[in-house]
């Protein structure tokens, strides 16, 4: 074999190695940004000018829905939740703070179990890397009294979640107090956000994000779900019992 031809051949050879690293890196960076694209889809879908987003809900059981929100702390660390809503016929009694209704009558333990903490609801938050227990009121009543209902039902709502899927998944409370700034566009044929019971799946999290700050800003800016603005509290505890 003549020098040209050892030459031509060692030639060809790193050019094909040098056309493989091009091209896996432009796969690379391909794939990156297709990713992109289709969590900023997943996640910000049917956004407006103004930037606000409609969040489209998926179903667990024919009573439960799950709306998928992504927000950032403060320092830009991400999060993604899951807002896991019972339908408008179920929710909680006016001014209870033990009990759950359905469509106007009383629900008793059993059928909590049965209907509310149901299998798919206990398999969907079983997977979670945190749960946050959500209290609220209806923008009936006195301030300090409605925050006051609002702190217990997220207590008794850990109590039951924490029931359903055992202590392993570290939990905190919620507690959103007063409904005082209604959402006429947050209302449909299937939620309320009067009394609801309100569970919220911690789906991933970047290291070191402020829980409380991502999730405020998860339910910010959309069409669909009440800001935290709309509220009179927004009280993040660590659940202990």
């Amino acid at each position: 074999m003549s020098e040209y031809q050892e030459e031509s051949r060692a030639d060809s050879g790193s050019r094909s190695l040098f056309d493989l690293v091009i091209g896996a890196l432009i796969f690379l960076f391909t794939v990156g940004v297709f990713g992109s694209v289709l969590n900023d889809a997943y996640f910000a879908r049917d956004k407006d000018k103004t930037g606000v987003r409609r969040i489209f809900a998926h179903r667990w059981n024919d009573r439960t829905l799950v709306f998928p929100i992504e927000g950032t702390d403060r320092q830009g660390r991400r999060a993604v939740f899951d807002v896991v809503v019972l339908t408008k016929n179920y929710g909680w009694v006016r001014g209870s703070t033990t009990e759950l209704e359905k469509d106007d009558t009383i629900l008793s333990p059993q059928e909590i179990q049965d209907e509310v903490l149901a299998p798919q609801l206990r398999q969907g938050l079983g997977t979670a890397l945190g749960l946050i227990a959500v209290g609220l009121a209806s923008q009936e009543g006195d301030v300090a009294r409605e925050e006051q209902r609002g702190g217990l039902r997220a207590v008794r709502t850990a109590q039951w979640v924490r029931g359903a899927v055992g202590d392993r998944i570290p939990m905190w409370t919620l507690n959103l107090g007063r409904y005082i700034d209604p959402c006429a566009d947050c209302e449909d044929i299937d939620t309320s956000w009067q009394r609801p019971f309100i569970v919220i799946a911690v789906r991933s999290v970047d290291q070191g994000t402020h829980i409380s700050e991502a999730l405020a800003d998860a339910m910010s800016g959309t069409s669909n779900l009440p800001a935290p603005a709309r509220y009179s509290t927004f009280a993040f505890t660590k659940y202990q019992r």
